[in-house]
């Protein structure tokens, strides 16, 4: 009822011009040839495509975070709780207060201004080549507890005989760490590897929407704020419809070719 009724629902509008209130009209492929001709989507995909650049950071950055506090050094429980704390906020919460930081007469500039950097204030909304940047970083530091925490939960599961082996052995926090540690965590690895995709494909709305509202222009669009757009500013449902079924294909042919990589590895 809410899963496989919608979705069949999307597939056939994909194929139709409807603007949500009157009857659809069967077009065929029209709003696909459409797609891969729209400099606005093909954009948006591009923005999907720079915060998708910052999977590798998730994957390792956590991971060497996480395996500190699981040697449990001193202050290992603050620091666990202070590394979370972001993922503990709404999206909407954090993508407002960014905005309001990063106005041009913001906290930031006016930080800036006030210790005799004034030379520094910048409109860091006001061009994608500064605001897709720091878009990416709060998704970053947003998501990073979530990613620590998931890490701890599979170290957690690692036998600590093998540790305590390597380190007789000689080997140092590092080797012990990517030697021992990471091939015990091969499932984990995959489970943040491919959240991680699918939240830079598919979980950014929120961010663009109340951090530039896609501006300026549309240089900060992404895919699923190119269909909110479409859908419910244009009235284009089945155009919006053929968006998201595109981007559904995207998702699950990188989630299923990372899943196959980290399958045959471990083999």
């Amino acid at each position: 009822m809410f899963v496989a009724y919608p979705f069949g629902s999307i597939l056939y509008h994909a194929f139709t011009r409807w603007d949500g209130i009157t009857p659809a009209q069967w077009v065929g492929l029209h709003n696909f040839r459409v797609l891969w001709h729209d400099p606005i989507f093909l954009n948006a995909l591009k923005n999907n495509g720079i915060f998708a650049l910052s999977v590798p950071i998730q994957l390792v950055l956590p991971l060497v975070v996480a395996y500190v506090i699981h040697r449990r050094v001193p202050g290992w429980r603050i620091f666990r709780a202070t590394i979370f704390l972001p993922a503990v906020y709404a999206a909407v919460v954090i993508g407002i207060l960014t905005s309001t930081v990063l106005q041009l007469d913001g906290p930031l500039n006016q930080a800036l201004g006030s210790v005799g950097l004034g030379g520094l204030e910048h409109e860091w909304l006001g061009s994608a080549g500064t605001s897709i940047p720091l878009i990416l970083l709060v998704v970053v530091w947003t998501n990073f507890g979530y990613n620590v925490l998931l890490y701890l939960a599979g170290m957690s599961a690692v036998d600590p005989s093998l540790e305590e082996a390597a380190r007789i052995d000689g080997a140092g926090w590092l080797r012990i760490l990517f030697s021992v540690i990471v091939p015990n965590l091969r499932r984990v690895l995959e489970i943040v590897l491919v959240v991680n995709t699918i939240t830079a494909f598919a979980f950014m709305f929120t961010y663009i929407y109340t951090i530039t509202n896609g501006g300026p222009g549309t240089d900060t669009y992404v895919s699923e704020f190119y269909i909110y757009q479409q859908a419910f500013t244009n009235m284009n449902m089945g155009y919006a419809a053929a968006i998201g079924v595109m981007l559904v294909a995207i998702v699950l042919a990188i989630g299923l070719l990372q899943i196959r990589i980290l399958t045959r590895e471990a083999r």
